[in-house]
């Protein structure tokens, strides 16, 4: 008797003992896709937090004006027509017909400029845009025209962001009350409804499929296209112990682990109803994040001191499942992409204790206990946060592990202020290819200050150095401005890249059409219905 067999006749004990709340279950006819998350939705709101879990969910629930297809050209999406003067000022969107809301409520101009206005107090992209922006009005119920000040080649581009902080559009009701409050909620116009009454927190998200859902007529080509649902129900799973995840997937509970625990990976393989994978072929870079507002880390010293001694080979021992899913990359960009220096990397792992020691002498560090976030539902990062500890400690720094899980540690890590008033100093995350190929989009590199991510850096020369970056007209002055922009960046180190690995999904063999690319939403995905 194999284990799926073993599963149905014991009335799936696996996921039954690991849900800690016990919910309904569907019913038979419904064709239900079970996917295991990184970690439970620390909000259900994607604009308050980066955490990939939230995106992914935001992406089922909400849509944007353009989406992405595979070429990382931005597309058409919620807009049906658009045009654009011949001064490149003068941008004319008009949206798709039948385009509605889950509460049934058509979507509007009005919800449109709600929502951008939104995105452009959250996000530092969008920033970008807002900057630029003489006017942003509506012409007619769902036409809507924006001017700008100056043109900007990219305008599309940010309208279809989709990672980390991305522009849905929403009904300009559920955020009325500012660009801070937050969305309980969630009402978009996507392929898929949140169902507040069978989610239970903690253990299970329900998606049920928007059945008043008009796609666009193409394909689906990554976000771009279709966005048609093809399961009647998602159910998206917090299971913090990974084997009790991975026996659930063996014995056929569930459909898809997103991540999997690296030390998982020989015995996923030996099951030959599972394909273990890489949904993001691009990879993902560790990000040792600095908070720079308070002490010792508003002291760029103490910053480059501990930079000194971050060994990438450490972390990439826990991160990449096998050597070959891992690289050291000591450039702030995706390593292998068009932009990928080596200037200023000396800064990065030289391994000189005493010089590291001697530096963080010379900062204002005056040996107070200094906190470090410590996620204890994602093994990776855990360990990282372990490394980093220790790396901390051998030149002098005393360090506080903070643990909590993930959820709480993301909330923790929006307060800015000092230790005392629940601060913190240092975090370890990841940040995939994609925000981090160059200085426009790379995340953790923004140093615009209050709307830069968790950490806060300010520094208007890497600012000046990426707006120059973006007004460029040749390759040959992106790549000279590419590396201005590193060597800016390692000079006041807002953050330390610890390596660059890919990590693998695992799924049953009858779920089809996931996507391998720059993202990979869970709404096209298929089931067959074979055993």
């Amino acid at each position: 008797m194999n284990c799926r067999s073993l599963s149905r006749l014991l009335g799936g004990t696996v996921l039954a003992l690991t849900l800690a709340t016990p919910f309904t279950l569907p019913a038979q006819a419904d064709e239900v896709l079970r996917i295991v998350l990184d970690s439970d939705l620390p909000s259900l709101d994607p604009s308050q937090t980066t955490a990939t879990v939230v995106t992914d969910f935001g992406h089922m629930v909400f849509e944007t004006l353009f989406a992405m297809d595979a070429a990382g050209q931005p597309q058409p999406q919620m807009v049906g027509a658009h045009t654009l003067s011949e001064d490149g000022l003068v941008y004319t969107f008009t949206l798709r017909p039948d385009l509605a809301f889950h509460d049934g409520a058509p979507v509007t101009s009005a919800d449109v400029i709600a929502s951008l206005e939104r995105f452009f107090a959250k996000d530092a992209i969008g920033t970008v845009l807002q900057q630029r922006l003489a006017k942003l009005e509506a012409v007619g119920d769902t036409t809507f025209r924006m001017t700008l000040s100056e043109p900007f080649g990219l305008t599309l581009d940010v309208l279809g962001k989709y990672s980390p902080i991305v522009p849905y559009i929403y009904p300009a009701r559920i955020i009325a009350g500012g660009p801070d409050a937050v969305i309980t909620e969630p009402v978009g116009s996507g392929p898929y409804i949140y169902d507040a009454a069978e989610t239970r927190p903690g253990s299970v998200i329900v998606l049920k499929r928007n059945e008043a859902y008009v796609p666009r007529a193409e394909p689906q080509d990554v976000l771009a296209g279709s966005h048609a649902g093809s399961v009647d129900r998602v159910e998206l799973l917090t299971i913090p112990d990974s084997q009790t995840s991975v026996n659930a997937l063996m014995a056929g509970e569930i459909d898809m682990i997103s991540s999997i625990n690296p030390d998982t990976l020989d015995q996923l393989e030996e099951d030959d109803a599972i394909t273990v994978a890489t949904r993001y072929p691009a990879g993902e870079t560790i990000l040792l994040r600095f908070n720079n507002l308070t002490a010792p880390f508003n002291d760029p010293r103490a910053r480059r001191a501990f930079a000194m001694v971050v060994d990438q080979n450490q972390y990439l021992a826990v991160a990449a499942a096998r050597p070959e899913y891992g690289k050291v990359c000591k450039s702030i960009f995706t390593c292998d992409s068009p932009y990928t220096t080596d200037i200023g990397s000396e800064a990065v792992g030289s391994l000189d204790l005493e010089a590291a020691k001697a530096l963080l002498a010379e900062s204002d560090y005056d040996g107070t206990p200094i906190v470090v976030l410590q996620p204890t539902d994602r093994p990776g990062l855990q360990a990282y946060a372990l490394i980093a500890a220790q790396e901390l400690r051998s030149i002098g720094f005393n360090v506080e592990l903070a643990a909590s899980d993930w959820a709480s540690l993301l909330q923790r890590r929006a307060l800015k202020g000092p230790q005392a008033e629940g601060g913190w100093n240092l975090f370890v995350t990841t940040a995939s290819a994609d925000n981090m190929v160059n200085p426009f989009v790379n995340l953790p590199g923004n140093t615009n200050c209050e709307t830069s991510w968790a950490g806060w850096p300010c520094d208007e020369a890497a600012n000046a150095i990426r707006t120059a970056f973006m007004n460029a007209t040749t390759l040959e002055e992106r790549k000279k401005l590419a590396d201005d922009f590193q060597a800016r960046i390692f000079e006041i180190m807002p953050f330390v890249p610890a390596g660059q690995f890919v990590h693998l999904g695992a799924w049953n063999k009858d779920v089809g059409n996931v996507i391998q690319g720059p993202a990979s939403p869970f709404y096209g995905l298929t089931k067959s219905r074979g055993e």
